[in-house]
């Protein structure tokens, strides 16, 4: 054969796949791992034990970067999402309650909570001012209480809470337990959640563009509770038009 059988086989290894190219090299390695057990433990092998063996690796590792693949796109289009300063709607069945918190010196805070249909559509929305002198993770985590407490009063059974405090998240999603103030704002949460059928906690760095923003620094400040059904302020809207332009 001109040229050889090196140049041949490098011909013929430019033709071949990724995948192909897995399989050669797996294939390769199991002929050598039971080689070795054929000469040093004197057992014998079955040829098919070692094509199953192959394909056991191939599957293993195909299912693997399966996976990996779907993560990275999952992970790609949350961020693209984000970058965007979009809103999502919830699932289908489902209502998403964004909940913010604004921590002034010598005002107290602020809270702002807004819960949307799987549509969109705005079903309530509130602002609470307090004189309080909270750190900024606990009056996060205090405006996500006031959302699943005024989810489970008005009847809500699926739910998804959205904030801006990845502290408050993680805290939520390992169901961490602790006795700071802090702490005992997020067991308060969990143990309110078990009432729901579903309950999802999500983090979105661009809930400072959203409803719940306008609503926790809405102005002029009004101390106590204030409560929107259907219809928001002026400033809350502007915002709900700017989502909604982002579908």
């Amino acid at each position: 054969m001109e040229g050889g059988i090196r140049d041949w086989v490098e011909e013929r290894w430019r033709e071949l796949g990724v995948r192909e190219h897995s399989l050669f090299m797996i294939g390769c390695w199991a002929i050598w791992e039971h080689r070795n057990k054929v000469i040093f433990d004197a057992k014998e092998v079955d040829p098919m034990v070692v094509i199953r063996r192959v394909g056991d690796v191939v599957a293993e590792i195909e299912g693997t970067e399966y996976e990996v693949r779907r993560e990275r796109r999952r992970r790609d289009d949350e961020r693209r999402s984000e970058d965007e300063g979009g809103w999502r709607p919830a699932p289908s069945g489902c209502v998403k309650i964004k909940v913010d918190a604004g921590v002034k010196e010598g005002e107290g805070v602020s809270l702002g909570l807004v819960c949307r249909d799987d549509r969109g559509a705005v079903l309530w929305g509130i602002s609470i001012v307090q004189d309080q002198v909270w750190e900024p993770h606990v009056a996060e985590a205090v405006a996500a209480l006031e959302g699943v407490k005024e989810a489970l009063r008005l009847g809500h059974r699926d739910i998804v809470i959205e904030s801006d405090c990845a502290q408050v998240v993680e805290a939520l999603k390992k169901k961490q337990t602790g006795r700071s103030s802090f702490m005992l704002v997020i067991d308060e949460i969990l143990s309110l959640s078990v009432s729901f059928s579903s309950v999802v906690w999500s983090f979105s760095s661009r809930v400072n563009k959203s409803v719940a923003h306008a609503l926790a620094h809405i102005f002029p400040r009004i101390s106590g509770r204030t409560e929107w059904l259907c219809a928001l302020p002026p400033a809350a809207n502007d915002a709900v038009l700017f989502d909604i332009s982002l579908l």
